[in-house]
């Protein structure tokens, strides 16, 4: 099967489950007012659980390879820093919707495309890479972002209170504690007992399906205050500056050739993750402007990742 094939049968599904919300509020069985139960649902247990059982499952040594860790981070903190650079000059508002750009910005889909477009285009050994990035999007493109928004919404008199204050939030925040809880079962156990894999397995499956679901509800409730002009700015930042931004970053400051050069801009070019809107409508920042933004990323990404495969010689 062609890369071309594979891309289309990765993305067919996201729309699917977008268009699934959709429809649903056109024929009345759910309320784009449902978005929101359903995101609380992904975020305390679906995205945790799905976070701890990859990791926890993921071998050690693994988990801390610095080589493909360290170009991925840095192209991560980097698109970010860019991204919510722009949002500040050019839109104000402050770290809140700074943060969910630069989240937006610089952490794509990387599992539920990434995954079968790598294996397609590179082999089957390529699957834990993508696997890994998630790893990396997760913790550190949502911590980051839970640190600015809960920043910006504490009250504290003293910085001593607000630092305490940024702490709690951060320590109760439930992708932290899956992420700690995880690595530690990685480091001191291994995989989890087979019953154990497979209750998290049903629970974290859900995860992704809920949330897109939600945002194609969320959407057709909201479609006509969208602010296109903004997602449209940051959807550019998303397929063409990131993956301009991992190669930059890969080649010239890790010195990485070949096939992983190719991996990491591919995946720096995967359009939205469902975890953006989870965040965005959890928080209540930017929920529209991001779920407009998850609907032109994914048809955009047809073409960018296309071009990207061919340059590639894929």
């Amino acid at each position: 099967m062609s890369t071309t094939a594979t891309l289309l049968q990765a993305i067919f599904p996201v729309f699917a489950l977008l268009a699934a919300g959709v429809l649903s509020n056109w024929f009345g069985w759910l309320k784009p007012s449902f978005a929101e139960s359903l995101n609380s649902y992904v975020y305390y247990l679906a995205f945790p659980t799905l976070l701890f059982i990859v990791i926890a499952r993921t071998p050690r040594a693994q988990i801390l390879d610095p080589h493909f860790l360290g170009a991925w981070t840095v192209a991560v903190l980097v698109g970010y820093a860019i991204a919510g650079t722009i949002s500040l000059v050019w839109r104000g508002g402050g770290p809140a919707p700074m943060a969910v750009r630069g989240f937006n910005s610089a952490c794509g889909n990387t599992s539920m495309i990434g995954i079968p477009l790598c294996i397609a285009a590179f082999g089957q050994d390529t699957a834990l890479l993508p696997v890994m990035a998630t790893i990396v999007n997760a913790v550190v493109g949502v911590s980051m972002t839970v640190l600015f928004i809960e920043a910006s919404r504490q009250k504290a008199v003293s910085r001593a209170r607000l630092i305490g204050g940024i702490a709690w939030a951060m320590a109760k925040n439930p992708l932290m504690m899956s992420f700690v809880v995880g690595f530690a079962c990685a480091a001191a156990y291994g995989a989890p007992p087979p019953a154990v894999t497979k209750l998290c397995e049903m629970l974290g499956g859900s995860a992704i399906p809920c949330s897109l679901v939600a945002t194609g509800l969320f959407f057709s409730g909201h479609v006509r205050r969208i602010a296109f002009s903004e997602a449209s700015v940051f959807t550019f930042l998303k397929l063409i500056i990131q993956p301009l931004i991992g190669w930059i970053v890969a080649r010239y400051l890790f010195g990485i050739h070949g096939q992983l050069l190719a991996i990491i801009v591919i995946l720096s070019a995967m359009p939205l993750a469902s975890t953006c809107f989870v965040i965005a409508q959890r928080f209540d920042v930017l929920t529209e402007e991001t779920s407009s933004m998850m609907i032109i990323s994914t048809s955009a990404s047809l073409v960018t990742l296309s071009v990207l495969l061919a340059w590639f010689g894929v």
